[in-house]
């Protein structure tokens, strides 16, 4: 099983023993950075492995490979040299260092060597062949890479596989920054050796790394075996989803052996083609990938073709995939139930904006009876959308403040206004509440958005969107797993 290891940061000995303590039934391993250290912690160095329970990667990392030594090589090798002796049972040392008597040291002490490299620029195209070691000694090869695009990613985890079915050295490979943090939770499912990690109160700086607690209690790294099933969240961005926390809670709780995890995603083609490579069961879909998802889908259901746009895609038995929108049934489920009604005969509903959500929002409200018109900036979009769905049409600005009076039974906000980096927008700011509209924005991050606020002191009723999200992961979890949640 893949190991798990603390990459230790802090710039004395102390402090470091402190985050092992905080970590400690979290992991196996842990890396002490010792290019990352105040100088006079350097004479304690070898009493390191001594002071801890678990086994220690003596490192020090060069400026050029993103480390923050700044002495001399020779100094470099010559601290390694001292250090070594102290019962380190891993040593990192670059893939193109000559240092035969650091190595030599290395064997008598019984201390296996990483031969390691480093690239923050991309993934290279010769990767499987740089993944390669001709030395006579038997080491762990370790390859850190920065992949820039979902096609980069795909190169990675290709690699890693080949690497894995070829089976004749224990290797390491990680993929740095946003596009690689699947690779933090995939080690097992790659054949890594380990997985690397930061403590949640003194995080390592490195792009990408998760917190030694998250791959543990969110992603339960540990129960990821050769038989998990993965499933997936892609968009861009993906990384502030809350989706993961859902269907992973869900997985224990329902004892399914599987695990979700984000995949920020550039290209859904390339996205696709990595799918196959993990043998990926299902994803969600968010922004802004709802309509190009489809034709990439064999089979996608009514509700696609009538919005045109998906959030949810599966296999089926035979492996091919189909394409559904759970939009719907999130976003009316909570609106029914706020309203305690189980129709929307009689209600004049305003919908704020014309994109994937809102498309899903009319055809919901459409199917429950509702009376409904589609504001948004560009007019020419809202048209779009309401004469498809036979739906009154007006512009998001002052100019129709008595026509969202007059659709004002609810008023359901679907654009990005009020989500990070917009959280100061407040799409309906031109509108003044009676106090007796429905205000209902599916935005769940933040919990309150400035139009929620608002309306809340006009003493509307306000219904947030973090519950839209709940309920169309629910409907995900059972279309991926054939379970209910619980």
């Amino acid at each position: 099983m893949a190991k798990i290891c603390l990459v230790l940061t802090a710039p004395s000995i102390k402090e470091n023993l402190e985050i092992i303590k905080r970590n400690r039934e979290y992991i196996d391993i842990v890396e002490l950075r010792t290019d990352l250290l105040d100088r006079d912690q350097y004479n304690l160095v070898s009493q390191f492995p001594t002071l801890t329970e678990v086994p220690v990667i003596l490192t020090c990392r060069k400026m050029e490979d993103g480390g923050k030594w700044d002495s001399s090589e020779k100094k470099r090798l010559d601290s390694l040299g001292q250090w070594i002796d102290g019962g380190f049972s891993y040593v990192d040392l670059e893939m193109d260092l000559y240092a035969p008597v650091l190595e030599e040291k290395a064997l008598i002490s019984k201390t296996l060597i990483i031969r390691s490299f480093h690239n923050f620029k991309g993934v290279p195209v010769n990767l499987f062949e740089k993944m390669q070691w001709d030395g006579d000694s038997q080491v762990i090869v370790k390859g850190a890479v920065y992949p820039q695009s979902s096609e980069d990613l795909y190169t990675l985890i290709d690699t890693a596989l080949k690497l894995k079915e070829k089976g004749d050295c224990p290797f390491i490979l990680l993929g740095m920054g946003d596009f690689g943090f699947p690779t933090r939770i995939l080690a097992e499912k790659m054949g890594s050796y380990l997985t690397f990690c930061s403590d949640s109160a003194a995080p390592s700086g490195a792009p990408g790394h998760c917190s030694a607690e998250d791959l543990n209690l969110i992603y339960h790294f540990r129960d990821i075996s050769e038989n998990t099933v993965i499933n997936t969240i892609i968009g861009n961005p993906v990384s502030q989803s809350k989706s993961p926390h859902i269907h992973n809670e869900g997985y224990i709780n329902n004892q399914i052996d599987a695990v979700y995890v984000p995949f920020l995603t550039d290209f859904p083609q390339w996205y696709m083609k990595m799918s196959d490579l993990l043998q990926i069961n299902a994803s969600s879909v968010t922004i802004p990938f709802k309509s190009e998802i489809i034709p990439l889908t064999d089979f996608p259901d009514k509700a696609v073709r009538q919005i045109g746009a998906s959030n949810t895609i599966y296999r089926n038995s035979e492996g091919k995939w189909l394409s559904t929108n759970t939009d719907t049934k999130g976003l009316i489920i909570p609106l029914l139930k706020f309203l305690k009604t189980d129709s929307l005969k009689g209600f004049k509903v305003s919908v704020i904006g014309a994109g994937g959500a809102a498309r899903a929002a009319v055809f919901a409200l459409k199917e429950l009876g509702a009376d409904i018109a589609v504001f948004n900036r560009t007019l020419s979009k809202a048209e779009e959308l309401a004469g498809e769905f036979d739906c009154a049409a007006y512009s998001l600005d002052k100019s129709s403040s008595d026509k969202v009076k007059e659709f004002s039974s609810v008023i359901i906000q679907t654009t990005n206004a009020g989500m990070p980096p917009l959280e100061k927008i407040n799409p309906l700011g031109f509108y003044s509440f009676s106090g007796d509209e429905v205000v209902y924005d599916i935005i769940y991050k933040p919990a309150e958005t400035l139009l929620m606020r608002k309306a809340g002191e006009a003493g509307c009723r306000v219904l947030g969107g973090y519950t839209m999200l709940q309920e169309q992961a629910y409907v995900q979890f059972k279309l991926f797993t054939g379970v209910d949640y619980k």
